[in-house]
């Protein structure tokens, strides 16, 4: 494990985040499915340079939250955040074969060069670099679906992070809700105050 990952974040939404913690599963897509046809080429040339019929992906970051980041992956009132510990998550992935994860190297376009099959899956674009980005792949001899599960510990959680968006009695009616969906998730679950932080807003109060 890289020691100086100290978080990985998951910007997603509520539906996503229900589902991981009734089933105690992750979920990896295809990434055909993605907008940026530059990263949807470099997984397809994986695929097909290292035999596998399958590939499926999760992107993480392992920077602390951004304005990028909730409106590009959580927007709205639907949007969250999984903190995970980088230590627990990674000891669930090593119960798993056919699996690799790690931080994405950001290229420009006039450094290209050929690179060794397993690293193509961590290329990404330059412009792409404040993002931060950390990846789980998994690849295997299956025919694609849309999704591809991984079981995972949900002590790995640190906390969920509900939309700043959302008002505080519905915040608190979902923050409830989720405590009540599975008794393994001991992590919290905070409001985000990315629009409105009464610290900042104090100060010049």
């Amino acid at each position: 494990m890289n020691a100086n990952i100290k978080k990985l974040n998951r910007f997603t939404t509520l539906p996503f985040v229900i589902d991981m913690l009734r089933r105690e599963k992750l979920t990896l897509l295809n990434p055909l499915s993605w907008e940026d046809y530059n990263d949807r080429k470099t997984l397809e040339v994986y695929k097909a340079k290292s035999g596998f019929e399958s590939v499926y992906v999760l992107c993480l970051t392992h920077e602390n939250e951004t304005i990028h980041h909730w409106n590009s992956y959580a927007s709205g009132t639907a949007g969250c955040c999984v903190e995970f510990s980088p230590f627990k998550l990674f000891a669930s992935l090593e119960r798993h074969n056919d699996i690799m994860h790690g931080k994405m190297d950001y290229i420009s376009v006039r450094d290209l060069r050929e690179y060794p099959t397993e690293s193509i899956p961590f290329l990404k674009r330059l412009p792409y670099r404040p993002e931060r980005e950390y990846r789980i792949i998994a690849s295997g001899s299956n025919t694609q679906t849309p999704a591809f599960d991984i079981d995972i510990d949900l002590a790995s959680i640190r906390r969920i992070t509900l939309s700043g968006k959302l008002p505080n009695t519905t915040f608190n009616s979902i923050k409830n809700m989720l405590y009540g969906i599975n008794p393994n998730f001991k992590g919290k679950i905070s409001h985000s105050t990315l629009y409105s932080n009464p610290q900042w807003i104090g100060h010049f109060d």
